[in-house]
């Protein structure tokens, strides 16, 4: 089925190589202890900090995120939805229909761009879905040493502040273009 997407597909074929790349690693991360695993996360945002390039580490980010859903919240991203990170890591829109794992999609740049320091933002549409998904999906950042916030309608200046600087915070659109303007 997959190897259909690819052949049809350009945009699925830019990525093939990742993917594949993506997948090699996951034998290897398998076998490591949860503390292994997060210590990962440090690995990486010491690589980062030396080269300033997020290319280099993604292949390992993306599966590292993987490895990490599947041991907190027994969900495993297929192909697609790293193919769907990849293009949201790129700056552009993937499309996805109900059901189909835009949530957990969006951990896999998230986690990425988490370890920059610089903070991430995933915008949603409402507080429920702001609020589900921060812990829901906090899981997998908490779990990789990340930290996450969440923000919330009557929440202080404070409380925002604080987390704001998260290294990824959950907000709505209502909310952050309040805080923006």
């Amino acid at each position: 089925m997959l190897k259909n997407l690819f052949n049809r597909n350009s945009i699925a074929n830019n990525y093939k190589n990742l993917v594949n790349q993506i997948n090699e690693l996951e034998n290897t991360l398998k076998i490591l202890t949860d503390s292994e695993l997060r210590t990962k996360t440090f690995q990486l945002q010491k690589k980062y900090k030396t080269e300033q390039d997020l290319s280099s580490i993604i292949v390992e980010s993306f599966a590292i995120t993987r490895e990490s859903s599947l041991r907190t919240l027994g969900l495993r991203h297929f192909d697609v939805q790293l193919i769907g990170g990849l293009v949201l890591n790129n700056g552009r829109i993937a499309e996805m229909r109900t059901g189909e794992g835009k949530t957990l999609v969006a951990t896999l740049p998230a986690y990425l761009n988490g370890l920059t320091k610089k903070g991430v933002h995933i915008v949603t549409v409402n507080d429920y879905l702001a609020s589900r998904d921060q812990v829901s999906m906090g899981q997998i950042y908490r779990f990789l040493g990340l930290d996450t916030g969440l923000i919330q309608e009557n929440m202080t200046i404070e409380e925002r502040q604080k987390n704001y600087d998260a290294d990824i915070t959950y907000v709505t659109n209502n909310e952050l273009g309040f805080d923006y303007l």
